[in-house]
């Protein structure tokens, strides 16, 4: 689900190109549904803060960013707020 309206989204490609389509991307993205709750509010989890995935992570609900690895699950479910793969 979007986080950020369109105006916003083409300003932060101007700072760094590529951002539209990898929001695109997540969104489009077919993830699995929760397993413990059933929720189709879902993201891929990605590690690594960086400028880049930071703006990505804050216009979409698909991408849970973690600082470190190891990754807990490949998925995180945003209705119970648990990993999962």
């Amino acid at each position: 689900m979007l986080k950020m309206n369109k105006e916003t989204v083409d300003q932060r490609e101007k700072q760094c190109r590529g951002i539209g389509k990898a929001k695109l991307y997540f969104e489009k993205a077919t993830l699995p549904v929760c397993p413990r709750c059933g929720s189709e509010d879902t993201a891929y989890v990605q590690c690594g803060i960086i400028g880049r995935t930071t703006n990505i992570a804050a216009a979409t609900t698909k991408l849970k960013l973690i600082a470190n690895g190891p990754k807990p699950g490949k998925h995180f479910c945003n209705a119970c707020n648990r990993f999962f793969d």
